[in-house]
Order: structure tokens, then sequence, then C-alpha cells
């Protein structure tokens, strides 16, 4: 684990039970978006008028530091949606990756679409913020939980009526994986050294659980790379870098698309 990483767990150590004080559950309750429906990002990974990618939102990252955007969050995520995208994935997290839950919040104002929250989620209150801030989705990452934890949180989650992406980047955190996780994530990104690796989209395949929609995590930059994973057998395709590297990412993200209908024509 590096330094990067252990630093925002140890911050969330901190933070989150402070936050706990000073917004308690029953205030969070409270909040407009808490007790809406949600919207089911599994039904529209499986739409046949968007494309499968899950287009991410933030601001920096550890790997490439602070992104140079001349689009703010609303015109990039609005470009995102309008290139048929199934979903959005917001960044919250503040001190790495400059997110924040308003974010989120101006993400739901603006958008009927299935919203992830895309975080270090260590606590079931913060899947109460995210519902409250308007998420639909959550992320575990596998290997920041035990299988206890993972139980709890599928359920607070589901409890809310939200759906759950699990993270994996290796065979061993597989065995967090429940039959009730709707998603289950590849992230081709080693936690520890930040490099991406493709190739474990394919060689984790056989491992995956068949009852859920596999989602491919980081690494993809072409729409040749989607159709190849796509191929696996995987229905998502989480992309940030690949838009953000470009000052106007939903641009980015809708010449991707369109390089994407040579292999699947719209109808």
């Amino acid at each position: 684990m590096n330094s990067t990483l252990n630093n925002i767990l140890s911050g969330l150590q901190c933070s989150v039970p402070v936050q706990t004080e000073l917004v308690p559950l029953p205030q969070l309750k409270t909040s407009p978006h808490y007790n809406v429906p949600c919207i089911s990002m599994v039904e529209y990974l499986q739409r046949k008028d968007k494309n499968g990618i899950i287009a991410e939102y933030k601001r920096a990252s550890p790997s490439r530091g602070d992104y140079r955007l001349d689009s703010d969050l609303a015109e990039t995520t609005r470009g995102y949606m309008q290139a048929g995208c199934s979903g959005l994935s917001i960044l919250t997290e503040p001190h790495h990756f400059k997110g924040s839950l308003d974010d989120l919040r101006l993400a739901r104002s603006q958008h009927l679409c299935p919203i992830l929250r895309k975080d270090f989620m260590l606590f079931p209150y913060q899947i109460h913020e995210a519902r409250a801030a308007g998420a639909d989705v959550i992320l575990l990452i596998a290997s920041l939980l035990d299988s206890e934890q993972v139980i709890e949180m599928v359920k607070v989650a589901h409890d809310l009526g939200m759906e759950v992406l699990l993270e994996c980047h290796a065979e061993e955190e597989l065995d967090r994986w429940i039959p009730e996780i709707d998603m289950i994530g590849v992230n081709s990104r080693n936690l520890a050294t930040l490099e991406t690796d493709t190739r474990r989209f394919e060689s984790m395949v056989t491992m995956l659980p068949r009852e859920a929609l596999w989602v491919a995590e980081s690494g993809i930059s072409t729409a040749d790379e989607i159709e190849r994973v796509r191929q696996l057998g995987y229905s998502g395709f989480l992309i940030g870098d690949a838009f953000l590297s470009s000052s106007l990412p939903h641009k980015a993200c809708a010449k991707m698309v369109r390089d994407l209908h040579a292999f699947n024509p719209p109808t």
C-alpha cells in the first residue's frame, strides 16, 4: 500500500467519526435526495441505446496530478450523457482528487441517470452520505475491506435502494464477493504502484462471478480497447483519465463514442 493511500485511509479514520457528530444520521435522512428512488446502473449498462461507459469526473488524481480542464462539472457531465454514456462516476475524495459531496449534489441536480459515488468507503455512514447527496451506486474496494465489512456495507446500500460495485485488483480479492453484489469491477491499476496493466481484464475473466455485471476500470483509452474488453464479457467501462487528460473531457468522450460506433453502429 503506497503512502498516498495510507494517508487517505488514515484521514478517513479520523474525519468520518467527526463528520458523524457534525451531521448525525437523522439529519442526513432529511435530505431531499435521501428517499428518492435510485436509478439502476445495472439497467443502464444493459440498455441498447447506451454505450456502457461510466464516465468519470475528478479534478486531480495521485497518478496524474491536477487536470487542466476548460469545462466545469456541469458542462462536462452534460456532454458525457449527451454522448450516450450509461452513467457518471463522481470523485468525492477532497485531498488527492479535489472532489466533494457538493460535486455529487451538483451532478444529481443536473442529471436523471445513474451516479456512482467514487470514494474510499470504510464506514456505513459514508453510504448514507452518498444517498443523501443523490448517489445511486457505491464503490466498495475489496482490498480495503474484510468479508464481514463487505456484507454489512452491501446490506446498508441495498436497504437504501442503492446498487454496489465491488472493485477487485487481484484474484485473491474475489473472496469478498457475495451473490447479493450487483456489479463486479476489475481495476487494472495497481493501488501500490499506480501503474495500469489492462491484461488483468482478460486474466481474471475465468474467475469472475457469472451472475453479476462486469465492469472494466482504469487503463482504457480507445474505442478499440472498449470493444476488445466487451468481447471478453464486460458490460461496463469506467473511464476517467482518457477523457480528463483533454482540456474538454466531454469532447474526448464524444470522439471515443464516435469511434465506438464503427464497431456497433447505432440502430
